[in-house]
């Protein structure tokens, strides 16, 4: 299943007294597909999401005139599963991508670039994420309030040239049913049915990460515009 995740950074001024919020950024797009065949469509945008409107409100301070923005890159090592196993790609050796810049000061209302650059191929898809996040410097803040910031968690996905495809196998012990990628892509399981049972979202099984549902007898799915099922651990023509 495909996870977003969104938090809330909390910035403390040093004698807190009440609280505002923070005039925050918009990160586009959350989901994004990286191919080392078209680098120029290789980025991500965050906007500052000030309006000129909002300058004759609020405009005592030249500290407030930016959005100040923190970037890093994580390699998602159990792609698919709730609780990621992430990796910083900046301690990574040999890393297949970077990233630029790792900070940025945005203008009120304007929009800044990051990019994503392949530094080595791949043979089939592997997942990342791009953790985008306002940070205000100490001046920044007005004493005697607290801002919140919402920070962003993006999804990449680094594609293998060519041509893409989607397989899976599936092997059973008992009702644990272990699922594999064999494709270069990762195999995207919707309306899936489990005994019975409709699951809600897709099931995502990445390649080089095999994925297990707990099945007694039947298991139905679409993937790739076509309906399969699995009874007793065969699949039925």
């Amino acid at each position: 299943m495909v996870k977003f995740s969104k938090w809330l950074v909390l910035l403390l001024s040093i004698t807190a007294g009440y609280s505002t919020i923070a005039r925050a950024i918009e990160v586009f797009p959350i989901i994004k597909d990286i191919k080392e065949e078209t680098p120029r469509d290789n980025y991500i945008t965050v906007k500052s999401m000030f309006h000129h409107d909002d300058r004759a409100e609020d405009n005592s301070s030249e500290s407030q005139q930016y959005e100040f923005v923190t970037i890093d890159l994580f390699h998602i090592k159990n792609p698919g599963e709730a609780k990621e196993d992430m990796e910083k790609v900046l301690a990574a050796e040999n890393p297949e991508l970077v990233f630029s810049p790792t900070k940025l000061i945005i203008p009120y209302g304007e929009e800044r670039k990051i990019r994503i650059m392949p530094m080595r191929s791949v043979d089939h898809e592997t997942v990342y994420r791009l953790r985008v996040r306002p940070s205000y410097p100490e001046q920044a803040l007005e004493k005697g309030k607290v801002r919140f910031a919402i920070g962003y968690d993006v999804l990449i996905r680094y594609l293998p040239a060519g041509k893409h495809t989607q397989k899976l196998e599936i092997s059973c012990d008992k009702n644990q049913w272990h699922l594999k990628a064999t494709g270069n892509v990762r195999s995207e399981l919707r309306k899936m049915v489990i005994d019975g049972r409709i699951q809600t979202g897709s099931f995502n099984v990445y390649p080089e990460h095999s994925r297990t549902l707990k099945v007694n007898h039947r298991l139905a799915f679409e993937m790739d515009g076509k309906m399969q099922v699995y009874e007793q651990c065969q699949r039925k023509e």
